[in-house]
């Protein structure tokens, strides 16, 4: 470390260009989780499924995709994106670096997701499904209206856990190109040689966003125990003042 070089650090426009790549960070960790999120839910469907033919592939998928690096997955999606695409929308198209390392991303946190979304229905008591049951309710209104409205809610803390993942994950899309906060801090050190300081500040901008999520997971996982002792004790007492 060269005490010369922190001086650069008083520069409006070296912020400005670590926020330029910071805004690729975020973007990439958000749009990820919220395409993947959706898929996660199907698949999570489908290995709680009770016909083979639908949880056998959807457990495949998700075994097989979880297996994978994310690397490898964005990669993948960099190199062939394109020509995947081609015979939807035409022989001239290219696939944005961007959402090269969106599918990326998104394909596995879809994989992970679904083990959360899954974990978070086979906690609840089994009895509340069989009462819809009892009531009426087909499968899929219990699933709509009485078991996943509560098992989302004991997943948010898992699921916040999963963004603090995504957005350590988005450092590797910058070996497709794309101009992350990592990636950003590359190509400042390259110009001024000061590699330990430029990834010092890049390490620091990584923990501070980490840190707050963690924090808040934390939060909402303490809010979900209270909700759910409240439900029991509520519970216990109602079968007391049956019994």
């Amino acid at each position: 470390m060269r005490p010369d070089t922190w001086g650069m650090f008083a520069d409006p426009a070296i912020w400005r260009f670590f926020g330029d790549g910071l805004v690729q960070t975020l973007a990439l960790s958000v749009v990820s989780v919220v395409l993947s999120f959706p898929v996660g839910l199907a698949f999570a469907l489908g290995r709680l499924s009770s016909r083979r033919w639908i949880r056998w592939p959807a457990t495949a998928y998700v075994e097989a995709i979880r297996a994978l690096p994310v690397l490898l997955l964005i990669v993948y999606f960099g190199i062939k994106g394109s020509s995947l695409f081609r015979p939807i929308f035409g022989a001239d198209f290219e696939l944005p670096r961007f959402w090269a390392g969106v599918l990326g991303l998104s394909l596995y946190t879809s994989a992970v997701l679904a083990e959360i979304i899954r974990a978070g229905i086979l906690t609840l008591p089994r009895g509340q499904t069989e009462a819809s049951r009892a009531l009426g309710l087909s499968y899929p209104q219990t699933m709509r209206f009485v078991v996943l409205p509560q098992a989302l809610r004991l997943m948010v803390p898992a699921m916040m856990g999963q963004l603090t993942t995504v957005i350590k994950d988005t450092s590797l899309v910058g070996t497709i190109g794309v101009f992350d906060l990592l990636r950003q801090g590359r190509t400042i050190y390259t110009q001024f040689f000061n590699p330990i300081e430029v990834l010092l500040i890049v390490a620091t901008i990584y923990f501070v966003i980490c840190f707050v999520l963690s924090q808040l997971s934390r939060r909402l996982e303490l809010g979900s125990v209270t909700r759910e002792a409240k439900i029991r004790m509520t519970e216990l007492e109602l079968r007391d003042q049956a019994a």
